[in-house]
């Protein structure tokens, strides 16, 4: 990204240019290779160091559905800073910003009966329906809801919220563990132990426009883990997320960034 200097400054050290034509050159790809199931650009850690506001732009000019960041904070700054559209965070601690995010038409992931309860407070407040989705942990262990009587009590609690008009269940939602080791056998436990609990959640009643479990291995290479949804981070930014997948041209990836710098010295 080009930007000019407003005053004179010291000659730079190192450079790093930001293509942003590449990045919508491989959103349109991971569409591509979607099977039919919409995008979400995830733009967490200022892009993955890239920019987050103008990365977002561009994802959503190649056609991006929805953006994600890992946090509540992350995401509101895409909102202020004009991004329209669907924008999910999922990283929340107690006493987060629960408000704010319903005012600003986020979706907000939950993982715990602690999360909703914050949640339907806050939508209470603020008289406007939240958004939410429910996070399964199917075997990453990082965040999520375990299976069983856990998510059973949390997708019951979230459709007595919706029915009190408090909230909408948005999505369901996971995360692989292992989707870059292709064939790793947590793959496909993950995979059942997901469609297990997608399907107690619709017996109760949960309608989610979308549910999602892929990540960039497993957009580019497990076409069953599509659903309606792919949450693409890495490989958005050109870089291949596995060797083993291979680099980012076998996937049809062109890198973003451009790392240069001032030579000092040669020997």
């Amino acid at each position: 990204m080009n930007e000019t200097a407003t005053a004179p400054t010291a000659p730079l050290r190192a450079r790093a240019e930001i293509d942003l034509a590449a990045l919508r050159a491989n959103v349109r790809t991971l569409r591509a290779r979607a099977s039919g199931a919409d995008v979400m650009a995830v733009v967490k850690s200022d892009a993955y160091g890239h920019g987050a506001v103008p990365c977002a732009r561009a994802a959503v000019e190649a056609g991006a559905r929805w953006l994600g960041t890992a946090t509540p904070e992350e995401a509101l700054a895409l909102r202020k800073a004009g991004l329209p559209g669907r924008i999910m965070c999922w990283l929340w601690t107690p006493g987060g910003p629960w408000r704010e995010a319903i005012e600003a038409d986020l979706d907000v992931s939950v993982s715990g009966m602690w999360a909703l309860r914050e949640l339907v407070a806050a939508a209470r407040e603020t008289g406007l329906p939240a958004r939410v989705q429910l996070k399964a942990d199917t075997g990453l262990g990082r965040n999520g809801c375990q299976p069983g009587e856990d998510w059973a009590e949390l997708v019951a609690e979230a459709l007595r919220a919706q029915s009190e008009g408090l909230l909408s269940v948005t999505g369901l939602w996971s995360h692989f563990a292992c989707a870059d080791e292709p064939g790793h056998p947590s793959i496909a436990a993950q995979l059942t132990r997901f469609r297990e609990m997608l399907a107690h959640a619709l017996a109760l009643g949960v309608r989610p426009e979308v549910r999602h479990i892929a990540n960039s291995p497993a957009t580019l290479t497990l076409p069953e883990s599509h659903f309606d949804l792919v949450r693409t981070g890495i490989a958005v930014y050109g870089i291949s997320p596995s060797p083993e997948i291979g680099d980012p041209a076998d996937c049809g990836l062109r890198p973003v960034m451009t790392l240069s710098a001032s030579i000092a010295l040669v020997k």
